[in-house]
Order: structure tokens, then C-alpha cells, then sequence
């Protein structure tokens, strides 16, 4: 059989192709590995759908938020990013599938960054006499793959139909390797691991402290910054001011945070393997300084939603700071390297959509464990920092400097600049590194 071009206009597989992509679907979502996660299920299962009904064109970020994730119509992905975290997710789970379950799957299924189109591929050959040429291999591309062929055959036209068959074939499996390789860091696919592996070992306690928006919209209201010493005896109104007591009242006792600690929560969950009920979850407006003293904890939010980073603000080069009147931010830098700036400014109105997010690795305040402390100036900012610290390939060369032979971790502190693309995905670059000599 020949390589098969799907074209979007067109019955996106054949008959039996189809069967073989809506059974590969079915294993995916009855296994261990999806089992427990009805939402990256039911993200799966929306975009096989879609596409195997040849309505891929409809498979943007917005479609998706509404369709999955019950968002209203008029809902701005630039401020929800359910479904780019989501998606990241996805992909991260579906690479633990085929790793360990589905390892001998001979049809994977995958969900290309920067696209939510899936590609379907078979990954293997029989090689038995009676077996057809590995040639002339069945590899059907749905999506990204379409496009790129479709680029090609005019270059190839001239080619006899067996060679053009081979290369659709090359072209097709090419692109799933470099995905599935490129997209775990090749060698380097246990960095991200091994980092989390140290925040979540058996024999530690770690506490995943959430981020307070409650308190984000009280301070929005105010137009002032609460303090710690203010926020741990419950963030109260200046008395002279009405307004303010009002805030309190309705933001004071709501329990609000935001969807990347959720997104941080539910992954982190699935990494304690060694020891789950030694990781808590806890909202910031009920931890005490004794909470911070032992064990691993990890901050998400910077100190405008989680007033503790103010314990570690002096161990900090760098520094995201919340203007109250203005609601802007401004990184700082204290000691500027060859090529870094001095400061750097954010506003929401930014049309270039640039935002700035923070890292950082610190002993915890007796020194017999980890902080972890990280967030951004938008929630996009937040879960690039998440992406960042869950994906291999940004984390391979961090771990190389850091990982010290003794299997402890020097102290870090990555900036990071992230600017949101017209397709949805998050181009992120790394503009800062101090890591703490031994």
C-alpha cells in the first residue's frame, strides 16, 4: 500500500484506517494511564473525534475551551489558558502511555506542539516473507503532516509512484521521531524527572502552596499591596476607609486561586509516586511560618498572590514587583551579567502580549530542605515557568549545572520571558541564570 495524504476537505481516513484510529483512541482512554484524568480524556477524545470527522478546521483553542472545558463563548484564551496547559498535559501523558502501556501499540496517536490536530501513524513493519516492502508502509498524517506534503508533491511529481510512496512514508514517520524524541530531550529525558524526583522524595514531606487570587482582587480594589505581616493576620482594611472594608468583606474569607496551581497540583500529584501521601496541597492564607521551616515546600504565584515569598525576597537576584496604582510590573535586576538588562517592564495593555515569569530554588528557612518559588506576571507567565520546569529539554542543561555529585541541587534562579502566539502556543526564552556555587 501506498502512503495515504489526508486533505481537510475530504473523509478525513478510510474505512478501515478509521477503525484502526478510533481503536488506537479506545485503548489510549481505557488505559491506566487515562484512566483517572477525565479531563485530558475528554480533551483526547474531542480532537480524535473532530478529526476523524474531518472537521479538523475547527480544532483552535477557543473551540476546544468551549467544547471541553464548559468556557462561555465570549472567553479570551490570552487571560484562560486552560487549554494550552491542558494540551501540555496531554502531551506529557500520552508520552507515558506509549512508554509503558501502549509500548507495543502498532498506531500511535499525538498532538504536535502548537497545533491540536492529532497524527496518526503506524510504528512498525512486519517482516515476514508475505509482508509487504517496509516501502510501501502505511503512514497516515492527519493535520501538520497534510500541510507538508501537500508543500512537497510539487517539487516530487515527476518521481515514480513507488519512490513518492517512500518519501510520503519518511516524511510522515520523520515527523513523529523528531516529536517524540526532540519533545523529551533524546538522552536527557530524565533531567525534568530527576529534578522532581528531589522535590518529592519518599522520606520528605513537600507542600505545593497555591496561589491566593482572593487576594489578588482585594489588592486590585485597594489599590495597595498587603503585606505578609498584614496578610497572616487576615489582610484587614485601613479603617479609614470604607471602601476598603468593603473589599474585605467580600474578598476577605473567598478561597480563590488560579488554574495553574490546579494544573501544578494534579501533575505533581502523579510524580510523588514514592511516597503520595507524603505531598499537601495548601492554600496560601493557611500556612504558618512553621510550615516553611521543614520539609520541601513550593511557592506558585508571585508575592502580590503569595505574600510568602517575602521570606526569600533578600536570597533573590531578580524580582517581579507589583505596581499597586498602576497594576504593572517590573522585573528587577540587581547585579546585571554581559547582555541582561537592568529592568524590565510588563503592562497588560503590552501589545507584543510579553510577559515575564520567575524560578527559583532555595534552601528552605532551616536549611534541611527545599523552596521552590515560582510565577509569573500573567497566568500565562505562571505555567510557562511550569512548562519550563516539566519539560526535559529546557531542563537538561539547568540540571547540568546544578545537579551536584552528591545528588543535592545548588540553588537557581531562572527568568524567563514568554510571548504568546497568534496560534496559541507560548514562545518562551530564557533571559537570566545565577545558580549558587557549592
Amino acid at each position: 500500500m501506498e502512503a495515504i495524504a489526508i486533505k481537510p476537505n475530504e473523509q478525513s481516513l478510510s474505512a478501515a484506517h478509521r477503525d484502526d484510529f478510533m481503536a488506537a483512541m479506545s485503548r489510549i482512554l481505557a488505559s491506566r494511564t487515562f484512566s483517572k484524568s477525565a479531563r485530558l480524556s475528554a480533551f483526547l477524545r474531542h480532537v480524535c473525534m473532530t478529526t476523524a470527522e474531518g472537521n479538523e478546521k475547527m480544532l483552535c483553542e477557543q473551540q476546544i475551551g468551549i467544547a471541553v472545558f464548559g468556557r462561555p463563548d465570549h472567553y479570551s484564551p490570552s487571560d484562560d489558558t486552560i487549554v494550552r496547559s491542558s494540551a501540555r498535559l496531554l502531551r506529557q501523558r500520552l508520552l507515558t502511555y506509549y512508554e509503558e502501556e501502549g509500548c507495543k501499540e502498532p498506531f500511535r496517536i499525538a498532538i504536535p506542539r502548537g497545533s491540536y490536530v492529532p497524527v496518526f501513524a503506524a510504528t512498525a513493519v512486519e517482516t515476514s516473507a508475505a509482508a509487504a516492502p517496509p516501502e510501501e508502509a502505511v503512514i497516515e498524517s492527519i493535520g501538520q503532516t497534510t500541510h507538508a506534503i501537500d508543500a512537497v508533491v510539487p517539487r516530487v511529481a515527476a518521481l515514480p509512484r513507488r519512490w513518492l510512496a517512500l518519501l510520503f512514508a519518511a516524511l510522515a514517520l520523520g515527523a513523529v521521531l523528531a516529536w517524540r524524541f526532540l519533545g523529551t530531550g533524546g538522552p536527557d529525558a530524565d533531567a525534568s524527572a530527576r529534578f522532581w524526583d528531589s522535590m518529592l522524595s519518599a522520606d520528605t514531606d513537600t507542600s505545593l502552596i497555591v496561589a491566593d487570587n482572593g487576594l489578588v482582587m482585594y489588592q486590585g480594589e485597594v489599590h495597595r499591596q498587603v503585606e505578609l505581616a498584614d496578610y497572616t493576620s487576615g489582610f484587614p482594611a485601613n479603617a479609614d476607609s470604607p471602601d476598603g472594608a468593603q473589599s474585605r468583606a467580600q474578598y476577605g474569607f473567598r478561597r480563590y486561586t488560579a488554574m495553574s496551581s490546579v494544573t501544578l497540583a494534579a501533575e505533581l500529584g502523579k510524580r510523588a509516586h514514592a511516597a503520595p501521601q507524603r505531598f499537601h496541597v495548601r492554600f496560601a492564607r493557611d500556612v504558618q511560618l512553621a510550615d516553611l521551616k521543614h520539609g520541601n515546600s513550593i511557592l506558585v504565584g508571585v508575592e502580590n498572590s503569595n505574600p510568602w515569598w517575602a521570606l526569600y525576597r533578600k536570597q533573590f537576584n531578580f524580582h517581579i514587583d507589583w505596581d499597586p496604582a498602576s497594576g504593572d510590573y517590573t522585573v528587577l535586576n540587581d547585579h546585571p551579567l554581559a547582555g541582561e538588562r537592568p529592568l524590565y517592564s510588563f503592562s497588560g495593555r503590552d501589545p507584543g502580549r510579553r510577559g515575564y515569569a520567575l524560578i527559583g530554588l532555595k534552601r528552605n528557612l532551616s536549611g534541611d530542605g527545599y523552596t521552590l518559588l515560582l510565577g509569573g506576571t500573567t497566568s500565562a507567565g505562571t505555567d510557562a515557568a511550569i512548562e519550563f520546569l516539566m519539560n526535559p529539554t529546557s531542563m537538561a542543561p539547568l540540571m547540568r549545572q546544578v545537579a551536584r555529585p552528591n545528588g543535592a541541587i545548588a540553588e537557581f534562579e531562572v527568568l524567563l520571558q514568554c510571548v504568546l502566539q497568534a496560534n496559541g502556543s507560548t514562545d518562551i526564552q530564557l533571559l537570566g541564570l545565577r545558580v549558587k556555587p557549592s
